[in-house]
């Protein structure tokens, strides 16, 4: 389902290109290798992510996938000269806390290796904050339509040989699910994600991101009725606490 995904996104980006009369943005750009390199990064992320949750319980998986954002705080003042900040190791102790204390409640077995597992999960992490360093430097000069496009396209090329021989039965309303990850999730959220990385400082970027579990679980409390145990609530206070420390330093540096 996530050639899918890709495919509708695909679509859509291409679609807000051609209405709103960027058709320079179909243009690769300057670094044409490193942008389609982007985009295969980006499938070997979530192929490797979904292999470690097959070999691990999911908080397990999850918890070492998410310390993409620790790589990304201790490489950037090496990577791209950026100065590590206390209050980023702060924040980042908090989220990562928050981190684990909400993969407690993951407790459901992966049915395969664990040691295959951690190195699944392990090599997401690398592939994540390499890809975040990459979006910092295509985005120098490349636009945001132009990344999101591309990266999806490569996506979508990708997966596209182990899916077009395939049958898939889906419900109409798994189709309207499709059609809102594609649009939404996938289009909307990563040309937003892409376009700010510009703005915001890579160290920040990682900390951020730690709302992406936090908000799963409250959209999992309101939209399917699932309850929250003390770890969850706990957690997801200790991640929030940590963005909003990062958004308030960003406000204050302006």
């Amino acid at each position: 389902m996530v050639f899918v995904r890709s495919a509708i996104s695909v679509a859509f980006l291409a679609a807000v290109m051609t209405g709103t009369g960027r058709m320079g943005d179909f243009r690769i750009g300057g670094h044409p290798v490193l942008l389609l390199a982007s985009g295969a990064l980006l499938t070997l992320h979530w192929v490797l992510f979904l292999k470690a949750l097959n070999n691990l319980p999911i908080g397990d998986a999850v918890f070492i996938t998410y310390l993409a954002p620790v790589l990304v705080a201790l490489l950037s003042p090496l990577v791209l000269k950026e100065r590590l900040e206390g209050m980023t190791l702060l924040a980042l102790a908090l989220a990562l806390g928050g981190m684990g204390l909400i993969s407690l409640t993951g407790s459901e077995a992966g049915a395969g290796s664990p040691a295959a597992g951690i190195t699944f999960a392990l090599c997401s992490a690398v592939s994540y904050a390499l890809l975040l360093f990459i979006l910092k430097f295509l985005r120098e000069d490349t636009p945001a339509l132009t990344v999101t496009f591309y990266q999806t396209a490569v996506n979508a090329a990708i997966l596209l040989p182990f899916c077009a021989f395939r049958d898939f039965k889906v419900t109409p309303r798994g189709w309207a699910s499709l059609v809102v990850l594609g649009l939404v999730h996938t289009g909307l959220a990563g040309l937003v994600y892409v376009f700010a990385v510009k703005r915001v400082k890579a160290q920040h970027v990682g900390i951020i991101a730690y709302l992406e579990p936090a908000t799963a679980m409250l959209y999992g409390l309101v939209f399917l009725g699932e309850r929250l145990g003390w770890q969850d609530l706990a957690g997801g206070f200790l991640i929030v606490l940590a963005g909003a420390m990062v958004i308030r330093r960003a406000w204050m540096s302006q």
